[in-house]
């Protein structure tokens, strides 16, 4: 009898003590912007709801270069909120899950979200949102966007007077804002290999289209229609203030000109041809990605599989945040009615999936530099990229390629 009592005391004890620490698990954290916050807020409230789980939201303004040391330190969130092209690295880290989806659930999604966060044949996150750079305008200041670049560089000088501007854009050591003219003129970072792979050691920033889409960036500031000290601050904030035309910005900024600029004065255009071509912007998709050491697992992966990643989840993230969806049934929900979003989404089937791989970082670190060299009258347009070029091949070659690809 006393043995009995015994054990049973042992296993009371052991529920009693196992409580707590089951019920601390009954959470997921993640980290994201403060600008993907709003996005979240619904689908928090419908999980902790339907699941009786808590989703606790920490805002990082670097989550990307905090999460590999965090992860290797045990202190990581359960999902992490992040660009496609942070693939690469995270999933050569072994910091984040494998995501296994069903044919029927990829189809859900635009082709390229999907790709994006592909790394050697294995999905790694659940894209929310895929965005392209476009024209706002202010209907106020212009009626409509001219079809071409050579045609907005004369309309936009003619405009540029007093403080004010007909066009600006991020052309300061941005080269994810400059791309487009280089995407126009059949120029590349890294050759396609197929299967969601590239050949790192086949850079093309410098061949004849790349030479021809400087040349233009170059007139742009030369005949002072563009500051060359001009960065995504002046131009978000001249354009709220009404000191510019014209902007060529990312879809992300556009619940924030709705609200300044009204919904009635806004516009938005795809971006003009160059030399007869269609301008192709980088593609970022932005998705999350699950912790590999998550002690939440299958908490963690029912929120971003079935509550991100489903129609009702991405048409409510785009309610609060503006964020144009992966998910293709909820993007024509949203845009049915709205054009912006029509022309956010075509904008963005016409451009260029960045690349996931590592060798990105080699690329940023020399890209916008080079741009800035020719611009500011240090180097010719041509020298410039030729010098940018062979040192990302070189950083990229030999003993470096495996750990860059």
């Amino acid at each position: 009898m006393k043995k009995g009592l015994s054990i049973f005391v042992a296993v009371l004890l052991l529920i009693v003590v196992a409580i707590p620490s089951f019920a601390q698990r009954r959470k997921v954290t993640v980290w994201c912007t403060d600008k993907e916050v709003a996005g979240i807020e619904p689908l928090k409230k419908v999980f902790k709801r339907d699941k009786k789980v808590d989703v606790e939201i920490e805002i990082q303004a670097e989550p990307r270069s905090k999460y590999i040391s965090a992860a290797k330190a045990g202190t990581a969130p359960d999902i992490l909120v992040g660009a496609h092209d942070w693939v690469g690295e995270l999933a050569k880290n072994g910091v984040i899950a494998e995501i296994n989806l069903t044919q029927d659930q990829i189809k859900k999604y635009y082709d390229l979200t999907i790709r994006g966060y592909t790394y050697n044949g294995k999905i790694y996150g659940i894209p929310y949102d895929f965005e392209a750079l476009v024209i706002f305008y202010n209907k106020r200041k212009i009626k409509e966007v001219p079809k071409t670049w050579e045609d907005l560089l004369t309309v936009a000088k003619g405009m540029t007077r007093d403080g004010e501007f007909g066009f600006l854009y991020g052309v300061n050591n941005d080269f994810h804002r400059n791309f487009p003219f280089f995407g126009s003129q059949d120029s590349y970072i890294f050759k396609e290999a197929g299967n969601g792979r590239y050949n790192i050691q086949d850079v093309g920033l410098d061949n004849d289209g790349a030479i021809r889409a400087g040349n233009f960036i170059y007139r742009l500031v030369k005949e002072g229609v563009v500051p060359s000290s001009t960065n995504n601050g002046t131009v978000e904030s001249s354009f709220k203030d009404g000191k510019v035309a014209m902007v060529m910005d990312g879809c992300w900024n556009y619940k924030t000109y709705l609200e300044t600029i009204g919904k009635d004065n806004l516009g938005v255009a795809k971006l003009p041809t160059l030399n007869g071509k269609p301008s192709r912007s980088f593609i970022g998709a932005r998705g999350f990605m699950i912790n590999n050491a998550s002690k939440s697992m299958d908490f963690a992966k029912d929120f971003v599989i079935n509550y991100v990643g489903e129609k009702d989840g991405q048409v409510d993230m785009f309610n609060a945040g503006g964020r144009p969806p992966a998910h293709i049934e909820a993007a024509k929900v949203v845009s049915a009615n709205n054009p912006h979003i029509r022309i956010m989404i075509e904008s963005a089937m016409d451009g260029v999936l960045m690349p996931n791989v590592k060798a990105m970082a080699v690329v940023w670190n020399y890209a916008g530099g080079m741009i800035d060299k020719f611009n500011t009258g240090e180097t010719s347009v041509e020298n410039s990229l030729k010098t940018a070029c062979n040192t990302i091949r070189t950083e990229l070659g030999g003993k470096n390629a495996a750990r860059y690809e």
